[in-house]
């Protein structure tokens, strides 16, 4: 039999491997052909590469240079106006600008679930934020949900101060060495500080650091821009599988990967001792509650790896989007002297003298605090990119009438919502006047304020992200002459690395006010 078969492929007119080339070409030949012309997704405009694969995003998404990475949110925002509300991404996805879908893709109880291949790919596969089906999502979320509710999270208040009040001390450092302060890395230090005190009763001592880039703070900020790299290769990912003294030669993104997965395993193991030892925070922590089970909500312990991915993805959504916030906001607020001496007029008369302190809910009911946070959350959008999700059985027929065959990846991006010119008016000016308007505009133009997106999926952190930026924003110009230092507004451009990333930096000099 072996000696008929060498027979017959010494008898080939050609090499058999000649025949597998030829057949690889064939198939990608006919799957090119298929996916531009005749594919279900064909009737949609876009680039005949996006159609192909990854490769049209990824041209846009990765690179070296500001401006030249970053760029699919933006690139689709100018399509979109130039040929429509309905745009093909990639094999199986389409993209929408159309600001009334928002509201059916990402309402509560929405039918459009998570991709799962999406997210596994992408990271922290076992963690709430990656869970797509809808029954393990609720599961998950059980001992989160009331962690997170604004009761308890006003339960943290004081715990909050002690962080903005040293943040300040290290601000008075800064300038009595005649040094400006990078409001990047000191925002990103308190909000990490912040929410690691929160999830594991001991905060990571980030404001502590000398120029404020500990190691987290430094790893979270580089690693989430890799994402574009690993959802475009999915194969890096694969790479952590190497030995590390292996993989650092080949991936730095690998390695960060690493950094972060054996920083949030030390923490759990350090809080476990704690735990074990009696040493527990005198209020609830994240930690704590992840290991409770509840069996009648169907809440069972993780093991080590999901609550290590657990707490990556909290510290992370805690720390860049916070931090981003209100970098941007205040910026804007020191940019713009009338909108800086309207907000500190009005937090005179709730803080006569620059070191008082004042109850979050009196902070709260400030309405041109509330105005400038909201646009300050308006305009960074610090979770910009898309987040999609599959189309549900049967089908979708869009308002056009296309329709979109069910398991389509479809999404829509913040971005696109926050700067649409019908339903914001100059949305790339910062106005806190926008949300002083009639009750009945105020109520619309909420209806769009969607920075931490909506339906089952939107973020858990919303109340804990408003007391952080209530009291960053409020004690930082109450308390300071911030002075901008070698900043402008083209500093403050950014790219898409998943959240912005900026062209320059921000800094000020940090004067104490003496009334």
């Amino acid at each position: 039999m072996v000696s008929q078969l060498l027979d017959l492929y010494h008898a080939l007119p050609v090499s058999p491997w000649l025949l597998v080339l030829g057949a690889f070409v064939g198939y990608h030949a006919v799957r090119t052909v298929y996916l531009i012309y005749f594919s279900p997704l064909a009737i949609f405009p876009g680039s005949k590469w996006a159609a192909l694969g990854e490769y049209w995003e990824a041209f846009w998404n990765i690179g070296l240079r500001p401006g030249h990475k970053g760029q699919t949110l933006f690139k689709l925002e100018e399509m979109h106006n130039r040929i429509g509300p309905a745009l093909r991404m990639g094999p199986n996805e389409i993209h929408i600008y159309d600001p009334a879908f928002y509201h059916e893709l990402y309402k509560p109880g929405s039918k459009y679930y998570k991709d799962p291949s999406m997210h596994k790919v992408l990271g922290a596969p076992s963690s709430t934020l990656a869970e797509s089906d809808p029954i393990r999502h609720k599961q998950r979320k059980a001992p989160l949900e009331p962690l997170f509710s604004k009761k308890n999270i006003l339960s943290l208040e004081p715990m909050l101060m002690n962080h903005v009040d040293y943040c300040s001390e290290r601000f008075d450092e800064f300038y009595k060495e005649g040094k400006p302060v990078s409001m990047e890395w000191a925002l990103k230090s308190l909000a990490m500080d912040m929410v690691s005190q929160f999830a594991f009763g001991q905060s990571l001592g980030a404001l502590a650091h000398p120029e404020f880039k500990s190691l987290p703070v430094r790893v979270f900020r580089e690693y989430l821009p890799s994402l574009h790299v690993i959802k475009a290769f999915p194969f890096v990912r694969w790479l952590n599988n190497l030995p590390l003294w292996i993989s650092k030669y080949i991936s730095e993104t690998v390695v960060m990967g690493h950094e972060l997965e054996q920083f949030a395993s030390r923490r759990i193991d350090e809080y476990l001792a704690a735990s074990a030892a009696g040493k527990t925070p005198s209020f609830p922590t994240i930690m704590e509650k992840l290991l409770i089970p509840i069996p009648e909500k169907g809440y069972a312990v993780p093991s080590k790896g999901g609550l290590r991915d657990e707490i990556l993805t909290t510290v992370s959504a805690g720390d860049d989007t916070t931090g981003i916030a209100n970098m941007v906001t205040l910026f804007n607020i020191v940019n713009n002297p009338q909108i800086h001496s309207r907000l500190l007029a009005e937090l005179k008369t709730v803080m006569p003298r620059p070191l008082d302190h004042v109850e979050y809910l009196k902070l709260e009911q400030l309405p041109y605090l509330t105005a400038v946070i909201r646009e300050g959350l308006r305009y960074s959008s610090p979770a910009a990119s898309r987040t999609p999700r599959l189309v549900p059985p049967g089908g979708v027929t869009l308002p056009d009438g296309r329709f979109i065959p069910a398991g389509t990846r479809v999404g829509m991006a913040i971005y696109h919502i926050h700067y649409n010119e019908t339903l914001f008016e100059s949305p790339r000016t910062f106005d806190p006047e926008r949300w002083l308007a009639e009750p009945e505009v105020v109520k619309e133009r909420l209806k769009w304020h969607v920075p931490f997106s909506r339906g089952a999926r939107s973020c858990l952190g919303i109340n804990l992200a408003y007391m952080e930026m209530y009291m960053a924003i409020a004690y930082l110009v109450r308390r300071f002459e911030l002075t901008l230092v070698d900043t402008t507004e083209k500093d403050m451009a950014w790219d898409d690395m998943v959240v912005p990333q900026f062209h320059g930096e921000l800094k000020f000099l940090t004067k104490r006010r003496v009334d």
